[in-house]
């Protein structure tokens, strides 16, 4: 049974509302069949505290990969940056466009001064 309760007590950590769910599933990471994402939320919050944890836990590294992960600063940069700057791929195609044109202009701009040298 310790695989199984290990993956519960995974799935706890995971799960803290009915919009964590919604994003699991939205993933095909959880399938509900019980149709709420309240009741899926409610449910794993309920099994923490009737379930005891066996002694090895089968997901630590996967807890201490992700914490690390978290914790570089580099990495909350770039979600920050994602999320606040980046969300819709508008923006990534109008920061390439942009990155583009200001190549070609600086393009023209050096063979503007050869040419004025020449």
């Amino acid at each position: 049974y310790a695989p199984f309760i290990n993956y519960l007590k995974f799935m706890d950590c995971l799960i803290n509302t009915a919009r964590d769910v919604r994003l699991l599933c939205e993933n095909k990471i959880l399938h509900n069949c019980l149709g709420d994402d309240e009741v899926v939320a409610n449910m794993f919050n309920r099994l923490r505290d009737s379930v005891a944890l066996p002694l090895y836990n089968f997901y630590g590294d996967i807890f201490h990969n992700v914490n690390e992960y978290c914790d570089r600063r580099w990495s909350r940069w770039i979600a920050n940056l994602r999320h606040n700057y980046f969300n819709t791929p508008w923006t990534i195609i109008s920061v390439f466009a942009a990155l583009f044109l200001l190549i070609l202009t600086l393009t023209q701009t050096v063979f503007s001064v050869l040419a004025y040298f020449q």
